[in-house]
């Protein structure tokens, strides 16, 4: 069996739709050839724009392009249209050079050097240009173009020169502005409008800007498609849904990565014939001064022009432009299918070889079969509306025309209610996430009886909404990534948690350092089959904390980092909960070891060779025995937990020999303090522990703090020494039983140390 190819694939933010679409075409070609994808969503390299509130760690997210090398990855593609979007030419040269030494792809730019897949700029916005020019007469036009470092800019703005000069129209300086791709371009057009009040139209190097613009044009009363007339570039997800909707050129993501992902075995093997560019076509709406859709234009791109003689090739042709890529997905088989059945029917219909209620059946099918997860709405209109034309035109006379359009009245009804349908199921699925996530926060914050962060909590629930499998990795230390400081990926991580079709698991602690270079392949990852795998950063500030990885359709992207925010914002708190309780920390980890290292413990001796008193295990056996003693049951009995001050400064200033003689003059003091029938041990570097029975509680903890300090001032009387012998004192009263825990009492006697030293500081500024 040869070895399954794994596929990188750098994109940019997954909430962005381009990139978002991309990514299910990558998948879609990972699924033809049985090969792993893993998709490192970073954000952008270059200069940030300043334009966003949360820039300042957007860098962040960056990590995790220092995440794929040559033992986990074969081939690797860049979504270097958007990632270097901001950057020089020079930095995105650098920025691949630096990548692992496998085969490299970029996808929507290209960089000398390294082959590339990306669209037919100068055609398809050449088009929409002279649409504009031949078709509304447009003469004076101005163009928001994207960065100048942009291979997608430069071609577009190419291509409006061009044609501008094919056409006789002069261009100018001031009728081009430069944005940088997103929505906030919004002064660049500011400034076009300023130096050009006369304009006829604009044209847009992508949606995205032309989004922006929508407001500035509002903001000073400019009517789009009648004051002036407005085409972009993308077809993007919210185009048709703007008011007026946008006239621009669809430009596939997913099409273009999945042609370009199929021909991965040639990019390693070295056969890839050079550079590919991808067609794109004019999408004609409101926004340019057109009225309706243009059906006879469709008519010809679907070969409708004689529906019945030429059926096989109008088939292809609209599947084609419906699917898209989608067309060789095996599970969109049943849509495909029943698209197909309806066409054949409607066909048969029009020629009289079919009646409406078959043609009624087949269309139902069509929308019982999701075809509107699949196919974007507007094109199923526009097929719809194009085919309702050619019927038309095939059925002579007005009751023709009048029984399909009565047809096509109940289609659109149908189709209207299914959309309604689906909306609230997305919005439904997104409600879940944000539920699941919150409900999660509040529950850890909520837990009892957890010795440590509760990290499988937090992927509890995940498969509920398309998580099929979750891994949670944390860097060893809290490290910091600040902005000015190259980012150096630590070369091992711990696997916090994980979660898969079984439910949810902590491995076990000798299971959970890996390399960080098997993120996506550690051993409760199967390799039986292929996956499609995302990574995304855990990171609040300047503070990364380690990585999340998920198993998920494509489908479901966008919620990766709705879940990785609030993954990182728990993560946070409650590693700041364990901060504030360092020293109940310390000993619940000390304790841990313990138990975790018995088969040492049992060879280690019970008694601390510096103060004679018992060790760790000395004194844990000692208590434990007597607390859990039948002649004890009954008893008042308390643990005093004494923590020497400022072992540190004594060490740091008079020698370690000196603080050797502290810790045993604080072992003297207690040891004068109880009796030698009471149980006194040195658990750690400076703290100390001591059980004794007691007779009445009443005002004990108070009596016999005053005697420890007492016998203190004593000795350090005798002893001379320029520092003073001191020590903080937590005492936890209790009754011996069966059922008391050990553990629990020393915590509770940490806990009130923890408040006396506290109070030292406050009051001393220090503890002495």
């Amino acid at each position: 069996m040869s070895k399954r190819l794994n596929i990188g694939f750098l994109v940019d933010d997954l909430n962005n739709y381009f990139s978002n679409q991309a990514c299910k075409g990558a998948e879609l070609a990972a699924r033809a050839l049985d090969a792993n994808l893993f998709i490192y969503p970073g954000h952008y390299i270059g200069k940030p724009d300043g334009r966003s509130e949360d820039i300042e760690f957007e860098y962040q997210y960056n990590s995790v392009f220092s995440l794929p090398n040559e033992n986990n990855i074969d081939i690797l593609y860049i979504l270097l249209g958007t990632i270097g979007s901001r950057a020089e030419i020079d930095l995105q040269k650098k920025f691949l050079d630096d990548l692992p030494d496998v085969p490299k792809v970029t996808l929507f730019a290209e960089v000398e050097g390294y082959p590339s897949v990306t669209f037919d700029n100068k055609n398809g916005f050449g088009r929409a240009l002279l649409h504009l020019i031949e078709k509304h007469g447009a003469k004076k036009i101005g163009l928001v173009s994207g960065p100048k470092t942009n291979k997608d800019a430069r071609e577009r703005l190419e291509a409006y020169t061009e044609v501008m000069a094919q056409n006789g129209l002069e261009v100018t300086d001031d009728l081009i502005v430069f944005g940088d791709f997103t929505e906030d371009s919004m002064d660049v057009t500011r400034k076009l409008l300023d130096n050009n009040p006369d304009l006829d139209a604009v044209m847009f190097a992508n949606d995205l800007m032309a989004l922006g613009a929508y407001k500035v044009f509002e903001e000073r009363g400019i009517k789009v498609g009648r004051d002036i007339l407005v085409a972009g570039f993308d077809d993007d997800i919210f185009s048709a849904s703007m008011n007026p909707p946008l006239t621009t050129v669809e430009a596939s993501s997913a099409d273009l990565t999945y042609k370009a992902m199929l021909d991965a075995p040639d990019y390693i093997s070295g056969n890839a014939t050079g550079n590919i560019s991808v067609d794109t076509y004019l999408v004609q709406r409101n926004s340019c001064g057109c009225g309706s859709l243009d059906v006879n234009g469709l008519k010809e791109r679907f070969n409708l022009t004689d529906i019945v003689s030429e059926k096989r090739d109008c088939l292809g042709s609209l599947k084609d432009y419906m699917f898209g890529v989608f067309s060789e997905d095996e599970q969109a088989l049943a849509v495909k299918e029943s698209f197909e059945g309806f066409c054949d029917a409607y066909i048969d219909f029009i020629n009289g070889d079919s009646n409406k209620e078959l043609l009624e059946l087949a269309f139902r099918r069509i929308v019982d079969s999701d075809i509107l997860t699949y196919v974007g709405t507007e094109k199923l209109f526009n097929v719809l509306q194009t085919l309702q034309s050619a019927g038309s035109d095939r059925l002579p006379g007005e009751i023709g025309t009048v029984t399909v359009d009565a047809l096509f009245s109940e289609f659109y009804r149908l189709l209207s209610l299914k959309g309604l349908s689906l909306a609230g199921t997305h919005m439904s699925k997104r409600d879940k996430v944000s539920r699941l996530v919150n409900r999660q926060t509040g529950e850890i914050f909520t837990m009892g009886g957890r010795d440590t962060i509760p990290y499988d909590h937090l992927l509890e629930g995940l498969n509920s909404v398309g998580f099929e499998g979750s891994y949670l990795y944390m860097f060893q230390g809290n490290l910091k990534h600040p902005a000015d400081e190259e980012w150096h990926c630590p070369k091992s991580v711990l696997l916090m948690a994980f979660a898969d079709e079984y439910g949810v698991h902590m491995p076990q602690e000798e299971m959970m350092l890996l390399r960080t270079e098997r993120l996506f392949a550690n051993e409760f990852i199967s390799q039986e089959r292929r996956r499609t795998m995302t990574v995304f950063p855990l990171f609040v500030g300047e503070d990364l904390y380690g990585f999340i990885v998920n198993e998920l359709d494509t489908s479901d992207l966008a919620n990766v980092s709705l879940v990785a925010y609030q993954l990182s914002v728990s993560i946070k708190s409650l590693l700041m909960i364990e901060e504030q309780n360092r020293v109940k920390r310390e000993l619940q980890t000390s304790l841990e070891q313990f138990m975790r290292d018995n088969s040492l413990l049992t060879k280690e001796a019970r008694q601390d060779e510096l103060t004679s008193l018992y060790n760790r295990r000395g004194f844990l056996e000692e208590a434990r025995k007597a607390i859990a003693d039948p002649l004890n049951r009954g008893k008042n009995a308390i643990i005093c937990y004494a923590d020497m001050d400022n072992l540190k400064m004594i060490n740091d200033k008079f020698g370690h020999d000196d603080g050797d003689f502290a810790l045993r003059e604080t072992a003297s003091i207690l040891t004068d303090t109880f009796r030698n029938t009471d149980i006194l041990g040195r658990i750690g570097g400076d703290e100390f522990v001591a059980f004794a029975l007691v007779g009445s509680l009443d005002d004990y903890e108070k009596t016999l703090k005053e005697r420890i300090e007492n016998i203190t001032r004593k000795h350090n009387e005798v002893t001379g020494k320029e520092y003073p012998v001191e020590m903080s004192v937590g005492i936890c009263e209790f009754v011996c039983s069966d059922t008391a825990d050990i553990f629990a009492l020393l915590e509770e006697a940490d806990e009130k140390l923890y408040v006396e030293k506290t109070e030292k500081k406050r009051l001393r500024g220090s503890y002495r």
